[in-house]
């Protein structure tokens, strides 16, 4: 009984982590937010610069930025799901020794 529910929950985690790891994370800003955020720095350092040109070098750098955020959140993640991985087999384990245990004390009583 108790090997069938660990193989389980073992089948369960390992579907749900790589599930989560072939997955898209979103993290995206959108294009409105980018440009509003252009047009507010330009205007704070009053500047002259090709608005275009800083457009295309902000969206290229949110591209890098978004893909290093998304390899930090699948790590998040996978350390909850080890975390709790650990937790359900430990709530397993003690399940399985109380039935040891149980079992002996019905033996110990059964002998007297």
């Amino acid at each position: 009984m108790h090997k069938s529910l660990w193989i389980t929950v073992l089948i369960i985690f390992v579907v749900f982590f790589g599930l989560f790891i072939r997955s898209q994370v979103p993290v995206i800003i959108t294009q409105d937010e980018v440009f509003a955020a252009i047009d507010d720095a330009i205007a704070e350092t009053k500047a002259q610069v090709d608005k275009t040109e800083v457009e295309q070098v902000v969206n290229k750098a949110l591209e890098k930025l978004e893909a290093r955020q998304k390899k930090r959140l699948k790590f998040l993640v996978s350390a909850y799901f080890i975390i709790w991985l650990i937790f359900i087999l430990y709530a397993l384990w003690l399940g399985q020794t109380q039935d040891q245990l149980r079992k002996r004390l019905d033996q110990l009583e059964a002998g007297r």
